[in-house]
């Protein structure tokens, strides 16, 4: 087995960003590939497909994307046919966003993917660390999206 990596930064949030960044690179292409769309892409097509009817601004939100970046995103999906647009009818200005049935089968097809690569980004962890690791992200992710969060970063200032 490989060495661990040494990083550059011994910050936790700069290796779970090298980490991330590493393996979305090096799966990207393999998503394109198989599904004709790359991860940012997939997902947006995702976010889409479990909240029919979304709007721009709300997948804008969700993502953090900038704004440009979104318009590009979905002009690219409404272009291959995977999400269609409709008018909201209480506000023309505004466009709801769907998953057509060609965009969910790319999502099906997506999702096999992902599981595949995961299985395979996982490949060094033991089951006891996999189950950890996923236990360790979720109160991770629970605690920097709360209000308790927020004020302690506000009560460091």
């Amino acid at each position: 087995m490989q060495e661990p990596r040494t990083f550059r930064n011994e910050r936790l949030t700069y290796k779970l960003d090298i980490v991330a960044k590493e393996a979305i690179s090096a799966n990207d292409e393999i998503f394109l590939k198989e599904t004709g769309c790359r991860i940012r892409d997939l997902r947006v097509l995702r976010l889409i497909d479990d909240n029919p009817g979304t709007t721009f601004a709300e997948i804008a939100k969700i993502t953090g994307f900038e704004r440009s970046l979104t318009s590009r995103i979905l002009q690219g999906l409404l272009g291959s046919g995977l999400i269609v647009r409709e008018n909201d009818p209480g506000d023309a200005r505004v466009f709801r966003l769907s998953t057509t049935e060609k965009g969910q089968e790319v999502r099906r097809t997506a999702r096999q993917v992902s599981d595949r690569l995961e299985v395979i980004l996982t490949d060094p962890l033991s089951a006891q660390e996999l189950r950890a690791l996923h236990e360790i992200l979720a109160r991770l992710g629970s605690w920097v999206t709360s209000e308790e969060y927020r004020l302690a970063l506000l009560a460091d200032v």
